[in-house]
């Protein structure tokens, strides 16, 4: 919709288009939400279309700061961050899951030398990528999403 969403319409979009994280990142910096701090020790996943090409890489950073006090940031990380596998719709090649899981063990052993316990992303192609490579590989750290997490931790006026 950000990229293209003007082109099906044939003219500018009379309104912004924001990626879940830059929302909820703009509702924190308004004062308007809150969060529970957890204490697990977690990493962020940089989704591709998200943080290179969307750009919000930093807001998904400020929703985790004062949220996971135990965050460890993944090296590579940010506009550098690999891909999940995933990316460019080879999620939907059957035949590309050895490639898929081959990259994942490349994610994997980054998150283990970040030191989380949970890698958490904010893209859900990214999830139902990672997901099958954690399921064949026999994986044994935790994938969450960072939208579930803040909506289950969120402070309730």
């Amino acid at each position: 919709m950000r990229w293209n969403g003007a082109n099906i319409l044939g003219r500018p979009l009379p309104f912004s288009v924001l990626h879940i994280t830059e929302y909820l990142a703009k509702l924190k910096r308004e004062g308007k939400l809150k969060f529970n701090p957890i204490e697990d020790k977690i990493t962020y996943h940089d989704p591709c279309q998200v943080s290179r090409r969307g750009g919000a890489e930093a807001d998904a950073r400020y929703l985790i700061d004062g949220f996971a006090p135990n965050f460890r940031e993944m090296a590579p990380t940010a506009n550098y961050n690999w891909c999940c596998g995933g990316g460019g719709g080879v999620q939907a090649i059957a035949r590309a899951a050895p490639l898929r899981h081959k990259v994942f063990e490349i994610k994997a052993e980054q998150v283990e030398k970040s030191g989380a316990d949970m890698m958490v992303s904010s893209c859900a192609n990214c999830r139902l990528t990672m997901d099958e490579s954690i399921e064949a590989l026999n994986w044994g750290g935790k994938l969450e999403s960072l939208v579930e997490l803040l909506a289950d931790n969120v402070i309730k006026a």
